[in-house]
């Protein structure tokens, strides 16, 4: 059994842990954040621990670290949390659900996490510190790269490109052959069908109110 604590203190790192400590694999001993951040979140029965005592605690060589920080500011709370505890000598360990279905013959990143029942294809690859959150398809030949934020639903079709640091929201689409700038923002139901530039921003259309109420829509047009 691996001995892991999260990086993290707040929604993320209470999803995960409700995971981890139902995953045989593992043994979940703690959390880890910067030392401004202990006083806010929490997940049930884990002591956290402020970055400045965080080897004496929890020495290295004795525990990885799972990463369990949202998509803050493009994910760069992530990395930067992801490369200081890398500097300090810690593991950083790829935890992949059993639910998940993974063909790929590439290694994945350090660091990801790919949770239930999302389906990595074969030849498709996944940069570190990527999240892959629950029922993502990453299709055969594309790419994520690190630090980016896949959320529910999402499909990255053939050969297609998520260059890093990008917030890719649920239900999106990127078409095949398609590259997604890094650092980009792509929104909930979006469906790309072009190379977006860096630092872009693509929402689909808000759903607009029908002219008839749901009782009239229903009487003249059916369900």
């Amino acid at each position: 059994m691996t001995k892991v604590i999260l990086a993290g203190n707040a929604i993320t790192a209470d999803i995960l842990y409700s995971y981890l400590r139902n995953d045989s694999r593992y043994e979940v001993i703690g959390l880890t954040v910067d030392d401004d951040f202990l006083t806010q979140g929490g997940v049930e029965s884990l002591a956290a621990v402020g970055l400045s005592q965080v080897r004496e605690t929890f020495p290295p060589q004795t525990c990885r670290v799972v990463m369990a920080v949202g998509y803050n500011d493009l994910n760069r709370v992530r990395e930067s949390l992801f490369l200081r505890l890398k500097d300090m000598g810690y593991t950083m360990e790829t935890y992949i659900h059993p639910d998940a279905r993974v063909f790929t013959g590439h290694l994945l990143g350090e660091g990801c996490v790919v949770l239930p029942s999302a389906v990595i294809e074969p030849h498709a690859q996944i940069g570190a510190n990527t999240m892959v959150w629950c029922n993502v398809t990453l299709a055969h030949h594309c790419s994520v790269a690190e630090n980016c934020w896949i959320a529910a639903g999402t499909v990255i079709s053939g050969q297609a490109k998520v260059l890093r640091n990008s917030f890719v929201g649920v239900n999106a689409t990127v078409v095949n052959e398609v590259t997604v700038g890094e650092y980009n923002i792509v929104g909930a139901g979006a469906l790309i069908t072009k190379d977006t530039k860096s630092h872009a921003v693509n929402l689909a259309r808000s759903a607009e109110p029908f002219r008839y109420s749901s009782e009239d829509y229903v009487k003249y047009f059916g369900v």
